[in-house]
């Protein structure tokens, strides 16, 4: 895998890591300052959904990590012009799926469907 060092935080990226698997392939949309890359979720849950997450592997709680990935999101969710969520999440009971911490920008629209459990939004019923 392709070594990468960032402030010496960490030495490179970690085999059998999905997304470390798609950071050395560079497979990925936008890459800043060797620190963050960006892209497309594989089940993005509304139109514009992006991963956000630290150029080498790191897992929670790694406050550099976080940091650095929400903050890169937050300027890009910014230029974006519209409502947005900026979710992570830290461990399997948070939802967590890959243990490379990750952001998500979700972009919001009315009526896009996506129910946050904690807003206390109500899904709507099906029609009869």
């Amino acid at each position: 895998m392709a070594e990468r060092s960032w402030r010496g935080l960490a030495p490179d990226l970690r085999d059998g890591c999905v997304f470390c698997d798609r950071i050395a392939a560079e497979d990925y949309e936008y890459e800043y300052a060797d620190t963050v890359v960006r892209f497309t979720p594989l089940n993005p849950v509304t139109p514009g959904h992006m991963l956000f997450l630290p150029a080498w592997h790191a897992e929670h709680p790694h406050a550099e990590a976080v940091r650095v990935s929400m903050s890169y999101a937050a300027t890009y969710a910014n230029s974006q012009g519209e409502d947005f969520n900026l979710i992570t999440s830290s461990g399997p009971a948070a939802t967590q799926s890959v243990a490379h911490i990750h952001c998500h920008y979700v972009p919001r629209r009315p009526g896009d469907g996506l129910h946050l459990p904690w807003t206390g939004q109500k899904k709507p019923r099906a029609a009869a």
